[in-house]
């Protein structure tokens, strides 16, 4: 059963990428003299997904109901420039108006980081470069921002679980969830998490800080932040946010996937281990 369910998501990943291939998309409008704060969708890609997966990932952007601002896709300054740039993303960002920059290398970091020192004012989505974002999530985000505009906001999240004033391993906890529980939210920044401005501790730049606690879990550190900020989470009703369009590969390629990196070898757990050490006030808030 677990491979038909596989098989199953990759397939319906599939269809709905040769759907937005076929959808008309328009330009995003020019974002000058616009009042802040902006909706603005952040995201990076390395690899092959850069070409392979990522303007499947543009266009399901590109078609939302609730349209963004700005879409800013960040790509290492090392392997990518203007002239080393996949040629389906030249096409999309002269077609579409999609941003693509170039940044230091900052591993998953560059979802985020770059883009919180760019856009300060402005409200950020963050996505990831495999999965396919059906169409109302951006709406559905943008009405809950406007009914709490002080919290993070996400579609799914995991629920830490804490025993006898401790976490318990990263793979005990409760994941994928899509409720609202009474106890406090993992968010995961894949599935579209919305960061108003100033959500964040000031940390959160700090990339010797990052680099050294949580260096492959960018997720560990965004929540930690938000956490020492004092900035609740909330998830919002929406039910499974995205399809998979890359989950076969990853699967037949192990090391593909950061997540079973991180899994598998308990990277998570150690990662949360130094940051919950660096900030001993994100364990009792869990704990209290």
């Amino acid at each position: 059963m677990k491979y038909i369910r596989i098989l199953w998501a990759y397939a319906c990943g599939l269809i709905y990428a040769a759907w937005l291939m076929l959808v008309p998309k328009r330009r995003l409008a020019a974002v000058e003299g616009k009042a802040h704060p902006q909706l603005v969708v952040t995201l990076t890609s390395y690899g092959r997904r850069a070409a392979k997966t990522v303007p499947h990932v543009l266009a399901s952007l590109l078609v939302q109901t609730r349209r963004p601002d700005r879409i800013i896709l960040w790509l290492d300054n090392v392997n990518f420039s203007e002239t080393k740039l996949p040629k389906r993303l030249a096409v999309m960002r002269d077609r579409y108006g999609i941003e693509i920059r170039f940044c230091e290398d900052l591993r998953s970091y560059k979802k985020l980081i770059p883009t919180l020192q760019l856009c300060p004012e402005d409200i950020l989505v963050t996505v990831d470069d495999d999965l396919l974002y059906k169409r109302r999530l951006l709406e559905k985000l943008y009405e809950a921002h406007l009914e709490t505009p002080d919290m993070r906001l996400c579609p799914l999240a995991h629920e830490p679980v804490v025993v006898n004033g401790k976490f318990v391993p990263y793979k005990r906890w409760k994941h994928n969830v899509m409720y609202q529980s009474e106890g406090r939210v993992f968010p995961l920044g894949g599935s579209g998490t919305l960061y108003p401005p100033h959500s964040l501790h000031a940390d959160v730049t700090n990339k010797e800080l990052f680099m050294q606690l949580a260096p492959q879990a960018d997720d560990v550190w965004f929540w930690a932040m938000g956490e020492v900020a004092g900035t609740q989470t909330r998830l919002i009703d929406f039910g499974y946010p995205f399809y998979q369009v890359d989950l076969l590969y990853q699967l037949l390629h192990k090391d593909a996937s950061l997540m079973a990196s991180n899994l598998h070898e308990d990277n998570n757990d150690k990662q949360i281990r130094r940051v919950v050490e660096r900030y001993p006030q994100l364990k009792d808030g869990f704990c209290s």
